[in-house]
């Protein structure tokens, strides 16, 4: 064991100091003793009084080691309205402690016995626990993935489960035969409170779901739609950003944009029995295959006119705290970071595209990409004219990084 010091420099950052130097290729041993406090807030870090017990969401909360490349400590300043993760995949081992009415959701596979949950997370990014003494749970199975959803006792408990073990399983389906395989065996859903406009929030094997509305007598039917959504998007990021890692912080586009296309442009795109259940929960005639079919031509016309116009996009991929000028960051990384690869599939054509993004999954398989590399995989597929062209409205060279 080597002795260490932990110096604080700030809010966010410590540098660790060893009292030996290593040469390249030599490891040793470091011991970190890290004492927070748990706020009661609705938040992806806090916890919240609900039905009568408590809910911990525990995220953001523990030491994660800088990202070294080229030479250099890559560190960002947390960030609350997004993300500052850039962290390669390492094996976590834990032992949570928490009172014997408590079931504990986590990264990684675990079990509990008298009160201690022993954790083994291997080749994942981070860890995150979510911890409730009223959490029940239920699960279902797909692509031999095991899917456990933790959910609160509600008056529309019995809807919210189902539709949101249908959509993860429909969302696994999909993306497994789109893009490649899940890494893991299992993978852990937990409702919550995530406060305003937090729709949902993910790790490598779990999600946290804002489910505030499904805790009330009443609540707008439309919510069952957002529900989809949200676990649709929460689950692609078991891709893009579980997965295939990048620079959430610098790079936001390259996991959000991504993730944003797995939800609207390839699961709301499909006809799939989680969505065809949440019609019926809205008493709504709309979600036929006919409709699914026509939206699909709807979009792949509306990108064939971008494409045709010389008109340039804002482009995206700037860092959170400096996007281009009129641009909101939320805005740049989501909408403008799934129009891109919208815009690649329909001038590419939608084999070759999603062979080219098949080929950038397992090329990057637990490892960490840069938009250049995405870039590099795209132009192997297609380097023509109209591609380049749809490159060029949407990435700023100035800010492509190695």
């Amino acid at each position: 064991m080597v002795k260490s010091f932990l110096t604080p420099t700030g809010k966010d950052k410590s540098n660790l100091f060893v009292n030996k130097s290593l040469n390249t290729g030599e490891s040793t041993d470091l011991t970190v003793n890290v004492v927070t406090g748990v706020p009661k807030r609705q938040d992806r870090f806090g916890y919240q009084n609900i039905n009568s017990g408590k809910v911990y969401n525990l995220s953001f909360c523990f030491p994660y080691l800088s990202d070294y490349r080229n030479g250099k400590w890559n560190y960002h300043p947390y960030y609350d309205a997004g993300e500052n993760r850039n962290s390669a995949v390492s094996n976590f081992h834990v032992s949570f402690f928490a009172p014997k009415s408590y079931k504990v959701a986590a990264s990684g596979q675990s079990t509990t016995k008298n009160g201690k949950t022993t954790i083994t997370a291997n080749n994942m990014r981070e860890v995150a626990i979510a911890a409730s003494n009223k959490f029940k749970v239920d699960h279902a199975y797909a692509n031999g993935v095991r899917i456990n959803d933790y959910y609160l006792a509600s008056k529309n408990s019995k809807q919210y489960n189902k539709l949101a073990l249908m959509t993860a399983q429909d969302s696994f389906h999909i993306f497994t035969k789109k893009i490649g395989k899940y890494p893991y065996k299992e993978i852990d859903i937990t409702e919550g409170l995530l406060g305003k406009d937090t729709g949902g929030m993910e790790y490598p094997g779990l999600i946290m779901i804002d489910a505030s509305d499904f805790l009330q007598k009443k609540h707008p039917l439309d919510r069952y739609n957002e529900l989809t959504e949200d676990v649709s998007h929460e689950v692609g990021h078991q891709w893009f950003y579980g997965t295939v890692g990048s620079d959430e912080y610098m790079e936001p586009w390259l996991d959000e944009g991504l993730t944003n296309l797995l939800e609207n442009g390839v699961y709301d795109l499909t006809y799939t029995k989680s969505k065809a259940y949440c019609a019926k929960l809205m008493h709504s005639k709309f979600y036929t295959r006919k409709n699914v079919k026509r939206a699909n031509k709807i979009l792949k016309e509306n990108a064939n006119q971008f494409i045709n116009k010389n008109k340039k996009a804002n482009y995206i991929n700037y860092p959170v705290n400096n996007p281009p000028k009129g641009v909101d960051t939320e805005d740049m990384a989501y909408e403008l970071g799934m129009d891109f690869p919208a815009v690649l599939k329909v001038a590419m054509g939608e084999n070759k595209f999603f062979d080219a993004l098949h080929d950038y999954y397992q090329t990057y398989y637990l490892k960490q990409a840069t938009t250049q590399d995405f870039l590099n995989i795209i132009r192997k597929y297609d380097n023509s004219k109209k591609v380049n062209n749809v490159i060029n409205k949407f990435i700023d060279p100035k800010y492509l990084s190695e």
